[in-house]
Parts: structure tokens; C-alpha cells; sequence
């Protein structure tokens, strides 16, 4: 077969998804059968495509189906395509069905700061129709809210939903901050190490509401010489603490986004970082659960300046637990 004409940059999609079949298939009969289309309209659809692409794309005899070269190099290009395709199908679907029906969105307080704002914006842009309602909770509130179908999706800093009907996907990482009172002797620092911070006093949010703060505190803690002691506190007197101690609490580097008045936030070197989860009930799959996802996870790339007020220096990668 000689060269296309002008007519091969209009291909009807319809001649691609048969030849996506047979060369899947190896099978004209099997493809019809995929399709709901006689074995005779998948092979005259085919010869179709060739005719207008200028190449053969299999090799035919009484006994097989072969995919030549060209045919090969097409299904590999159209694969990721076509799936692009089946997703985009799917989204549109989902919104029109829950169209005027906001995606309920549950957080813990620090996926508030600047993750859930940055995957908003960039939502809008992408499915401008598309809803959405926020709700802050604690952890475990959280948990029972995504269990029992209140919230479509929950975010949360180190989420661990257990049971078979909750999926999860981490949707980013970041590195840690550390917060202290204006007298600190620290304070004026800007950058200290987790082995300047072990001399003092470790707060956490209380195990019983907040345990995926607690537990990568804790973490934190036992890969830090000399290990520090690590004290729960609830957020009615965190601030109080920090302001009368020497105490530490550890957040994630987005808290600088509105840090508490008062208190002076520290960028920490070198440290591990910790990561965002979400989790949603696989009884009832979100709306747009791909295009939020992905858009969580846009929102969470950190760029390679820091944010911390006043400061204009370089983050170093930070290890991974």
C-alpha cells in the first residue's frame, strides 16, 4: 500500500476502535463479538483504516492473525488514547449525573492550610460544573463520615481507614515545620535539625481524634538522637504551651500558610517528610474521582523555594520514611 491522502488526518473513530479490537483479540470473530458487530464489518472497517492510513496493519491467512510492524506501533500509540477517551467518557458521565449535587469533600484541619484551596482552584478550572462543599472533622470523625457515606471524600494528614469497603491513594508528600513560642530559644533561628528540636518538649495532636499526627510525631521522634519525649495536647491549649514553653510542634510545611498569631514557625532541615492521604468508600465511587485525585496530587507538589515567611532559600529533598 502506497501513500495516504489528506483524508487519513480525519479518521473516524470508529475504524480505530475495530482495529484496537483485533489487534487485541487477534480475531475478527472475536472483535465482532467484542464490538456487536458482524465479523464482515469489523474485517471491511479495518481495510477501511489501512486504505486510509497507506499501511497494512496485519498479516492474514486462513489460520491467523498476525499484526505487522505499523500495526504494532499503532495499537501501542492508541492504547494509552484510548483509555484516555474511556476515562474522559466516564468523568462526563459522573458530572451529569450529579449535576447541582456538590462533591463533598471531608479534611482534617491540616489539609486545610494550602492543599485542599490549591486542588480546588485547579478543579474549577478543569470541570468548571462541578461542585464542591467542604467539611473540616478530626481524623477519627473523619473516618466515620467516609464509612457511612456523609462525605464523598475524605483528606487528612497519614488517613489509615481500615475495612475492605475503604480505598486509599496518597496524594502527596511534604516536609515537616516546626512551631514554637517567641521566647523560644530557637526562634530566631529560621532553620534548625530535628537534633536541636530533641532537647525540648514534643507536642501532638491527641492520639484518640488526630492518631495519624500522633503516630508520624512518634515516628519522627524514634529516628531522632537524643529521642525526644513527645506529649499529646488538644488545640484549645497548644497555643498556651508553646507560648509559656520550650515545648515543639511538628506540622506539615503548608501550616505557614496561616500560622497562629504569636507563634514562630521553623523550617526544618533534612527531615523526613509525611504524606496526605485520601480515602473514599468503594460502595459509591466519587464524582470525578480521577480528574480530584489527580488534582490533589497537582495541588500537593511543593515548589523548590520555601514558603516560610521572610525566607527565600532552597528546601533540601527531603528522605522518605
Amino acid at each position: 500500500m502506497s501513500g495516504a491522502g489528506p483524508e487519513a488526518d480525519l479518521v473516524d473513530v470508529r475504524l480505530l476502535r475495530s482495529f484496537m479490537a483485533v489487534a487485541q483479540e487477534l480475531s475478527f470473530t472475536r472483535a465482532g463479538a467484542r464490538l456487536y458487530l458482524t465479523q464482515q464489518a469489523v474485517s471491511s472497517q479495518v481495510r477501511s483504516l489501512e486504505t486510509s492510513l497507506g499501511v497494512q496493519l496485519f498479516r492474514r491467512t486462513t489460520r491467523s492473525v498476525r499484526l505487522t510492524q505499523a500495526g504494532r506501533l499503532l495499537q501501542e500509540r492508541m492504547q494509552p488514547i484510548f483509555r484516555a477517551m474511556e476515562e474522559a467518557i466516564v468523568e462526563a458521565r459522573e458530572v451529569s449525573d450529579h449535576n447541582g449535587v456538590p462533591l463533598v469533600v471531608g479534611h482534617t484541619a491540616s489539609a486545610a492550610h494550602r492543599l485542599l484551596p490549591r486542588a480546588a482552584g485547579l478543579l474549577y478550572h478543569l470541570s468548571p460544573e462541578l461542585q464542591l462543599r467542604s467539611e473540616q472533622h478530626t481524623e477519627l470523625g473523619l473516618r466515620a463520615a467516609v464509612d457511612e457515606g456523609r462525605v464523598h471524600l475524605g483528606v487528612g494528614l497519614e488517613l489509615a481507614c481500615a475495612g475492605s469497603r475503604i480505598a486509599s491513594q496518597e496524594v502527596g508528600r511534604e516536609p515537616w515545620c516546626a512551631v514554637v513560642g517567641p521566647q523560644h530559644p530557637l526562634a530566631l533561628r529560621g532553620q534548625v535539625s530535628t537534633e536541636e528540636l530533641a532537647d525540648h518538649e514534643w507536642l501532638s495532636w491527641p492520639r484518640s481524634n488526630h492518631p495519624g499526627h500522633w503516630r508520624a510525631v512518634h515516628r519522627l521522634a524514634t529516628m531522632t538522637d537524643p529521642r525526644p519525649a513527645v506529649t499529646e495536647t488538644w488545640l484549645a491549649i497548644a497555643h498556651t504551651r508553646l507560648t509559656a514553653t520550650e515545648a515543639v510542634m511538628l506540622q506539615p510545611l503548608s501550616f505557614t500558610a496561616h500560622p497562629p498569631q504569636g507563634l514562630v514557625v521553623l523550617e526544618v532541615e533534612n527531615a523526613p517528610t509525611c504524606h496526605f492521604t485520601a480515602v473514599w468508600s468503594t460502595l459509591a465511587t466519587p464524582p470525578c474521582l480521577n480528574a480530584v485525585l489527580s488534582a490533589l496530587a497537582d495541588a500537593a507538589a511543593y515548589p523548590e523555594v520555601s514558603t516560610l515567611p521572610g525566607r527565600v532559600s532552597r528546601l533540601r529533598v527531603p528522605t522518605p520514611w
